[in-house]
């Protein structure tokens, strides 16, 4: 059998530990680093001799007399974390033991000299050339057996890390370094193979596979299955399970952070080992949840759970947003997930719709009680609009708190509802209008539907709405339904309007102000009852109600229905009309500062039918129509006869 040729280098030693206890009290020496060989052969004779007693020290085997129990020398000898490398710095200052002896060892929990001697033990019988006898056969068979005791001591002891780590710490360090230590010996192994060939058949002894196993199989262990539950309360029997998980992730996890990642080097990321370990268990678990049937709303926690509360008790195990977000990808299949989300969709939507059509119901009942609408601010006020924003913002902050892609897709869904209650909502106000005209209160319920409109287009036209297409088609109805709401309040006012309209400019106009006082009194009526309409629709319908009461006095001197036939009847037309064009103005001016192109031309007119000139009249009339050309269509004929006495 051959021996090894390449033996490790001592440069590679990593900084070592020595705690050499002196009574009752512990010195620690660190960076104790192997010296170089001296050329001249006259090393300093002082620092080794100290050196040798402090190894002798190290690895001498304490008699039964010396030790009370195993505490107080695990305590006492064992903290030493020299790691052994064959033909090393330590390698011949290290006392061949017999296979009792380094049972003893490991019997008195003292892993990691028992290691170190089971490595020497090892290597020798490897590398020496005997006979494959009987002798022999049993002589591997005993390091076989003593490695087995060994590896099931530490792995018992990785198994109970949790409890371990928290009451002997610096058992579980010795356990790791005992790893450590195996790792090693196996390289040195592999790198001999790699230029002879040949390899001892235990080696490698892959201590790195098995202790995964273990953290896999202590984990494990550590998470219960999920409690059973009844058909009755799924939701609550859900909750439970997931707040008993959490709690458990949450106290695991901060003993492995505070207590056993101490207990390994930095560079093996044991925390992210743990999060690995865990995230398997947690899907196995949260697959059995996601498959037990859960129905509509009662996927919900689960699905916050996974995106919300697991992420966040991951961040004290793995502080990297990156490899969180790896491990958390493969928490459920993508099939699960999308199964879960389609099922929390489907709710959201048909809650939503049937949250908001049993809003409209209430809604049409308070418009046929015949009371007032309520008064807000000055305004008609409705709750429909803000039962229907708390429901989509209700909707869309719940799914944004699992993730802005469902919060996205969830705002879409409710943009597509929000647009399907609105045509309900145009047909249920349509209905009302055709059957309920002569409702007491038919002008306020109009004005709160235009302001509950209003309402809602402000919240469909937020900046965080992207969506274009659902946008375009929701103020597309909007629109729709304010012009038509407007149209029956200016229909209403100008029915009433227009008997007393036709009663301008003629000879009993002439004689008394009935009509403009009758005009301007029912006008008022309506304004007042406008006031309660929001802006900007408010301007908006005092300034067309303005210009439709114009237009009708225009159409009403172009009817000719009074003939001047002196000029004091002339100047007589012409100051009525300059008088009552100013009663109007009053009364829009009051209720509103808007003001509208067709004052003006009335007041052009009265400054027309004053003149004299015929060709100053049609100057005048010229310019009437550059400066106002709307009026051009009330004209049927010549412009200067229309104005000019008969």
């Amino acid at each position: 059998m051959k021996k090894f040729k390449r033996l490790f280098d001592t440069s590679h030693f990593a900084r070592t530990t020595i705690i050499e206890e002196v009574g009752n009290k512990v010195t620690t020496r660190k960076d104790l680093k192997p010296q170089k060989a001296d050329p001249s052969g006259k090393s300093s004779k002082r620092s080794t001799t100290k050196k040798y007693n402090l190894l002798t020290a190290c690895f001498s085997v304490p008699s039964h007399n010396m030790i009370s129990n195993s505490e107080e020398h695990l305590d006492s000898t064992d903290d030493i974390m020299d790691i052994l490398e064959i033909n090393g710095h330590l390698w011949h200052s290290i006392t061949l033991l017999r296979e009792k002896d380094i049972k003893e060892l490991i019997e008195q929990q003292r892993y990691f000299k028992a290691d170190q001697h089971l490595i020497k033990l090892e290597y020798e019988r490897y590398t020496n050339d005997v006979a494959n006898d009987e002798s022999t056969k049993k002589e591997e068979k005993d390091i076989n057996s003593l490695y087995e005791l060994l590896s099931a001591e530490i792995f018992n002891v990785v198994k109970e890390s949790f409890n371990i780590s928290k009451e002997h710490p610096n058992v579980l360090k010795m356990a790791v370094q005992v790893k450590i230590q195996e790792e090693k010996a196996d390289q040195t192994y592999l790198e001999e193979k790699e230029k002879s060939g040949n390899v001892p058949e235990f080696r490698p002894r892959q201590w790195d596979a098995k202790w995964l196993s273990i953290l896999q199989h202590s984990v494990n262990e550590r998470i219960s299955e999920p409690l059973s539950g009844s058909e009755d309360n799924k939701t609550d029997w859900l909750t439970q399970c997931l707040v008993q998980l959490r709690s458990q992730l949450k106290a695991d996890f901060d003993t492995i952070v505070n207590c056993i990642n101490p207990c390994y080097p930095e560079e093996y990321n044991i925390c992210v080992k743990y999060a690995e370990c865990y995230c398997k268990t947690v899907s196995s678990h949260i697959s059995l949840l996601a498959e037990s049937g859960l129905k509509g709303k009662e996927v919900y926690p689960l699905l916050y759970w996974i995106n919300k509360c697991y992420p966040d008790i991951m961040i004290a195990v793995i502080p990297s947003e990156d490899t969180r977000q790896q491990l958390l990808n493969t928490l459920l299949p993508e099939k699960t997930i999308n199964h879960l989300k389609n099922e929390y969709f489907s709710v959201l939507r048909s809650d939503a719709r049937m949250c908001m059509i049993k809003s409209l119901h209430i809604e049409e009942e308070n418009w046929r009680s015949g009371k007032e609408p309520l008064v807000l601010n000055d305004c008609y006020h409705s709750e429909l609009p803000i039962d229907i924003i708390q429901i989509i913002e209700g909707a869309v902050q719940d799914a944004r708190a699992l993730t802005c892609e469902l919060g996205d897709q969830a705002l879409n869904i409710m943009l597509e509802e929000t647009n399907y209650f609105l045509k309900s909502f145009q047909v249920s106000a349509e209905n009302f209008e055709k059957s309920h005209l002569n409702h007491p209160n038919f002008i306020p319920v109009v004005i709160s539907i235009i302001n509950s409109c209003e309402s809602i287009r402000n919240h469909s036209t937020n900046e965080k709405i992207t969506n274009l297409v659902l946008k375009e088609s929701i103020l597309s109805v909007l629109n729709e339904m304010e012009k038509k709401k407007k149209d029956i309040i200016l229909k209403t006012l100008f029915c009433k309007l227009k008997p007393h309209c036709k009663k301008l400019v003629t000879e009993k106009w002439l004689e008394c102000t009935e009509p403009i006082d009758e005009i301007l009194e029912i006008t008022e009526k309506h304004l007042t009852k406008l006031k309660k309409l929001k802006a900007p629709h408010y301007q908006d319908l005092l300034m067309e109600i303005h210009q439709q009461l114009i237009t009708e006095y225009i159409l009403r001197i172009m009817k000719k229905k009074l003939s001047c036939k002196t000029e004091n009847q002339e100047k007589q037309v012409a100051d009525q009309i300059q008088n009552e064009t100013q009663h109007l103005q009053k009364l829009f001016n009051f209720y509103g500062p808007e003001d509208t192109v067709f004052e003006s031309a009335l007041l052009k007119i009265a400054e027309i039918i004053r003149l004299k000139d015929v060709d100053a009249i049609i100057v005048e009339v010229a310019a009437l129509f550059r400066d106002f050309p709307d009026i051009g269509k009330f004209w049927q004929s010549d412009p200067a006869k229309n104005l000019y006495r008969n």
